[in-house]
Formats: C-alpha cells, structure tokens, sequence
C-alpha cells in the first residue's frame, strides 16, 4: 500500500459567501441611515419654525390649541361615517374627542376661541345623542370646517 498524500493546509482567503457583506458593513450602512434620518427630522424642526401656529411650545399657547384641534378636524369625515362598528370609526371618534378637548383648551386660554369651542360642542353633543345624519348634522360638520378654515387665513 502506498502512503496517501498529506492534507493541504486551508486556504489563506477564506471561500465567498454568496455575496453577503460582513456584519461590520450592515451596520456602517444601518448608521448612516438612521443618522441621514435624524438629520432631516432636525432640519425640518428648525426650517418649520415659530412661525407655525401649531408649533408653539409655550402652555399657554392658544393658538397651537387652536390650530390642533383644526388639525385633527380636518381628518374626520362626515358625522355619519364616525358612528360604525369598526376600528375606522373609533378613530374618528377618538379624533373628535380630542379635537374638542383642545378647541375647549383654546376658549379658556383665549376667548377668541369661544365660537370654535362651541362648535365642537355642538359636535360632541351630537355624537352623544347619536343625532349625526341629516341636515342638522351636516351644517355642525360644516360650520366647524369653516371655522378652522379661518383659523388658517
């Protein structure tokens, strides 16, 4: 019998992957994402400024209240589609609650406020009653609506 040959040694680079970088690079690339992200949300914090209504800091602010609660207005539908049985609708519902607390938080801090906050009451007290179809119901929709569009004049 003859004496087979010795192993050779393993190679020096190790063999590819397939093409999967190291570890070290994904995370390079992770940071430098997360980084380019961060930047841009400070860049436009900075760029949107004081001299946006809603971007008052101050608690007495009304305002920014004002104007959240316009915000979270404008993002409800008709009364009508507030009351389901479905996850959508809470949320209008929800909305709504909050636009009111704030537009009620804007009337005490500033009395220029009243007729919004009396506007959403009108609101709330229509979902309580569940009074939200017809014309009634359309014209609350509508007069809060305009009141905030005048808010943004």
């Amino acid at each position: 019998m003859t004496a087979s040959a010795p192993i050779p040694p393993p190679p020096s680079v190790p063999p590819a992957t397939g093409g999967r970088a190291p570890f070290g690079w994904i995370a390079l690339w992770v940071a430098v994402v997360v980084a380019a992200g961060v930047g841009v949300g400070i860049g436009w914090l900075l760029w949107a400024g004081s001299d946006n209504a809603a971007s008052g800091s101050g608690p007495e602010n009304a305002a920014a209240d004002a104007a959240g609660a316009c915000q979270a207005w404008n993002r409800v539908p008709a009364l009508s589609k507030v009351y389901s049985d479905d996850e959508i609708s809470r949320a209008y519902f929800a909305r709504v609650g909050g636009a009111a607390a704030l537009a009620q938080s804007a009337a005490q801090l500033d009395h220029r406020y009243d007729t919004l906050d009396k506007a959403f009451q009108n609101i709330t007290r229509r979902l309580q009653t569940f009074t939200v179809k017809g014309a009634g119901a359309v014209a609350a929709h509508d007069k809060v609506t305009t009141l905030c569009a005048r808010l943004d004049d």
